[in-house]
C-alpha cells in the first residue's frame, strides 16, 4: 500500500506538470496562427504582385546594367554603358520634347473640357443617361480599335476628315494628316484628348455628387450668381477630385501606347514617338537592344514613381464615406458666406437698418438683367439641356458611326476619293466574309480565354484580400493598401522589357498561363480597391450576428457578406474582363505567334493595319464585334462607375 501510494505520488506530479505545458503550446500555436492569418487572406495577392510587378521591375533594372545580344543572350555586365548609349541617341531630345508636349496638352485640355462637361452631366435633364452612355463608348472601346478608326479618318486620299473639310470649303486638296510631320503629332494629341475625357469626367462627377445639396441652397440664399457659386464654393471642393484627375491622367497619358503605335508606329522615323514608344522600338523592332531599352524604361519608371509618390502623399488609401467632403463643404459654406456677403452685412450693420431700402433701390437696376436672364434660362432649360446633350452625344458617337458605315462599304466605296459618307450599297456580306478573310474566330477565342480566366483569377485572389482589409485592423494593413494603390498606377508598358525578360526565363512565350498571370496581376489592384471600399461600407452588425450563430470567418464572408456586395463584385468582374479584353502591349509582346493562332483580337487587328493599304471594312467589322459587347457591359455598370472608380481616392 505504501508502495502504491508512493507510486501514485510519483505519477501524479508528472501528469499535472505536463498539462500546463501542453496548454501553453496550444495557446502559442493559436496565437501564432492568429498573427499569421493576414497571410492566408493577403498572401495570394502579394505573391501575384511580386511575380508580375516587382520582379519585372527588378529584371528591368538588371537588364539596364547588362549587355544583351539581339537574340536575348546576356554577354556580361555593362555598368552605365546602356545609359550612355541612350543619352547619345540623336533622337532622344526630340522624343523627350514630344513626351512633355503630349502629356501637358492632353492632360491640360482634358481637364479644361471635363470640368464643365461633368457639371453639365450632373444636372437633371431628359436623356441624361443616354448622353452618359455615349460618353463611355470611347472609354469602353479598345484603344487599338479606336486608333484604327482614327487612322482611317485621317487618311489622305479617302479619309473622312478630308471629305468633311472639303465639303465645308476649308481645304481644296487632300491632307495626309498622320503621314505629314507637320500635322501627325497634333492628330495624335486630339485622339488622346478624346479618349481621356470620359474617365476624367466621371472622376469630376464623383466629386460633384459628394457635395451636399444644401450647399447650393445656402449659396442661393446668399444671393450668389452661378459663377460665384462655382468659383468660390464648388471648385475648391473639387480639389481632391482634381488632384486625382491630374495625377492619374498624367500617368495614363504618359504610358499611352496604342494610339501612337497603331496610327504612326509603322511609319519610318521617330517624329511622333514618346519615351514609351521609343523604348519599345529600341527593344523589339529596328534596334533589338534590350539593354538600352531597359535604361530608358528605368527612367520612365523613375518618373512614374515620382508622380505616384506625390499622389500617395496627397491622397492615400481612403477609409470611409464622403464625410470628409461633407465636412469640408460645411466649412466652405461658412467661408463662402463670410467672403461673399461679409462686406454687405458689415456695411448694413454699421449703417443701420435705415440704409437697407436705399441699398435695395440702388442695386435694383443691376439685379433686373440678372433676374430676367434667370427667368429666360428656366424657360429654355427643358429643351436647351437635352439639345446640348444631343450635341455632346453625337460628338463622341460620330467616329463609331463612321466605323459602322465603313464596315458596310465595298472596296470601291471604301477607297473612293473623296470619301463617301454612306455606302452606295450596304455590304452586309462583310459580316460573313470577315470570318474567312482574317482568323477572327481564333482572335475571339484567345481573347475570351485570356480575359475569362484572368477575371476568375483576379476575383479569387482579390476578394479575400479586400474583405480582410475592410474588416480587420492588423500590422501591415496600411502598407498593403498603399501597395495596392501604387500598383494600380503602373501600366504593363512601363515594365514591358522586364516582363519580356521574365517570360523568356521561364519559357512562357506564347503560352496562355504566362499572359493570364500577367494580365491578372495588373488588373488585381483595381478589383481589390473597389471591393475593399464597398465592403467597408457594409454594417458590421450582420457579421456579428453570423458569428453568434457559430459561423467562421470564411463562412461569414461567403454566406453573409458576399451577397450584400454583389454590386461591387459585378462591377469589378466586368471592369476586369473589359480591361483584359482590350489589353494590347503585353499580348503584342509575349503572345504573338500567328503560325500557331496565338493572337488576341487587339493584336490581330493591328497586324492587318498595313503601311500602304489596309482593308478597313473587314477590320471595322471585327472591331464592331469586339466593341459592342464591351460597351453593353460597360453600360450595365455605368451607375457604379462614379463611386467605384474613385472609391477611396477623392475622400
Amino acid at each position: 500500500m505504501p508502495d502504491q501510494m508512493a507510486g501514485a505520488t510519483v505519477v501524479a506530479p508528472a501528469v499535472t506538470s505536463s498539462g500546463p505545458s501542453v496548454l501553453g503550446a496550444r495557446r502559442n500555436l493559436r496565437r501564432a496562427m492568429r498573427r499569421a492569418s493576414p497571410l492566408w487572406w493577403l498572401g495570394p495577392s502579394l505573391a501575384l504582385i511580386v511575380a508580375v510587378v516587382f520582379y519585372p521591375a527588378y529584371e528591368l533594372v538588371r537588364t539596364s546594367l547588362e549587355t544583351i545580344s539581339p537574340i536575348g543572350l546576356t554577354e556580361g555586365f555593362a555598368g552605365l554603358q546602356n545609359f550612355r548609349n541612350l543619352f547619345a541617341e540623336p533622337a532622344l531630345p526630340h522624343v523627350v520634347y514630344n513626351t512633355v508636349l503630349w502629356v501637358v496638352l492632353v492632360v491640360g485640355v482634358t481637364i479644361l473640357v471635363s470640368l464643365p462637361l461633368a457639371q453639365f452631366l450632373n444636372k437633371r435633364f431628359a436623356g441624361r443617361r443616354l448622353v452618359r452612355w455615349a460618353l463611355i463608348v470611347p472609354w469602353a472601346a479598345s484603344l487599338v480599335m479606336t486608333a484604327t478608326l482614327w487612322r482611317y479618318i485621317y487618311e489622305g486620299s479617302y479619309g473622312m476628315l478630308n471629305a468633311v473639310l472639303g465639303d465645308l470649303g476649308l481645304i481644296h486638296k487632300p491632307i495626309f494628316w498622320y503621314e505629314n510631320q507637320a500635322t501627325a503629332f497634333w492628330c495624335l494629341i486630339f485622339v488622346g484628348i478624346i479618349v481621356s475625357i470620359p474617365f476624367t469626367t466621371y472622376v469630376f462627377l464623383a466629386g460633384l455628387q459628394a457635395i451636399p445639396p444644401d450647399l447650393y441652397e445656402a449659396a442661393a440664399v446668399d444671393g450668389s450668381t452661378p459663377w460665384q457659386t462655382y468659383k468660390r464654393v464648388i471648385l475648391p471642393l473639387l480639389r481632391p477630385a482634381l488632384m486625382v484627375a491630374v495625377v492619374l491622367n498624367t500617368i495614363y497619358v504618359f504610358n499611352s501606347f496604342p494610339i501612337i503605335w497603331v496610327i504612326t508606329g509603322k511609319i519610318p522615323g521617330d517624329f511622333t514617338d514618346t519615351t514609351i514608344t521609343f523604348m519599345y522600338k529600341i527593344a523589339f523592332t529596328y534596334r533589338l537592344d534590350p539593354g538600352e531599352a531597359a535604361a530608358l524604361g528605368v527612367l520612365n519608371v523613375a518618373f512614374l514613381i515620382l508622380v505616384i509618390g506625390l499622389y500617395v502623399r496627397r491622397v492615400g488609401p481612403g477609409e470611409a464615406g464622403a464625410a470628409p467632403v461633407a465636412e469640408a463643404a460645411r466649412g466652405r459654406r461658412s467661408l463662402f458666406r463670410e467672403r461673399v456677403t461679409g462686406a454687405a452685412v458689415s456695411l448694413l450693420e454699421r449703417s443701420g437698418a435705415a440704409l437697407a431700402p436705399v441699398w435695395r433701390a440702388a442695386t435694383a437696376p443691376a439685379r433686373r438683367p440678372r433676374q430676367a436672364l434667370g427667368r429666360g434660362w428656366w424657360r429654355a432649360r427643358p429643351w436647351l439641356l437635352p439639345a446640348i446633350g444631343a450635341v455632346v452625344a453625337f460628338f463622341f458617337l460620330a467616329p463609331y458611326l463612321v466605323m459602322l458605315l465603313s464596315a458596310l462599304k465595298s472596296n470601291i466605296d471604301l477607297f473612293h476619293s473623296p470619301a463617301l459618307y454612306f455606302p452606295t450599297h450596304a455590304e452586309w456580306g462583310n459580316f460573313v466574309s470577315v470570318w474567312s478573310q482574317i482568323p477572327l474566330a481564333s482572335y475571339l477565342l484567345n481573347s475570351l480565354i485570356i480575359a475569362g480566366v484572368s477575371t476568375l483569377l483576379v476575383l479569387a485572389v482579390s476578394l479575400p484580400a479586400a474583405y480582410y482589409t475592410a474588416r480587420h485592423r492588423f500590422f501591415g494593413r496600411k502598407a498593403f493598401l498603399y501597395l495596392i494603390l501604387v500598383t494600380q498606377m503602373f501600366a504593363p508598358v512601363a515594365l514591358v522589357v522586364g516582363i519580356y525578360r521574365e517570360v523568356l526565363s521561364v519559357n512562357g512565350q506564347d503560352s496562355y498561363w504566362a499572359i493570364i498571370l500577367i494580365e491578372a496581376g495588373f488588373a488585381l489592384a483595381f478589383a481589390t480597391w473597389i471591393m475593399n471600399a464597398y465592403l467597408a461600407s457594409i454594417p458590421v452588425d450582420v457579421e456579428e450576428a453570423a458569428r453568434v450563430d457559430g459561423a467562421g470567418p470564411l463562412r461569414t464572408m461567403t454566406r453573409v457578406v458576399l451577397p450584400l456586395a454583389k454590386p461591387a463584385i459585378v462591377t469589378a468582374v466586368i471592369f476586369t474582363f473589359i480591361q483584359v479584353w482590350n489589353e494590347f502591349v503585353v499580348a503584342e509582346t509575349i503572345f504573338n505567334d500567328p503560325t500557331d493562332n496565338r493572337e488576341t483580337l487587339t493584336v490581330g487587328i493591328n497586324a492587318f493595319v498595313g503601311l500602304y493599304q489596309t482593308q478597313y471594312n473587314y477590320l471595322f467589322v471585327a472591331s464592331l464585334i469586339g466593341i459592342v459587347p464591351v460597351v453593353v457591359l460597360f453600360a450595365l455598370i455605368e451607375r457604379h462607375l462614379v463611386s467605384g472608380l474613385t472609391a477611396g481616392s477623392i475622400k
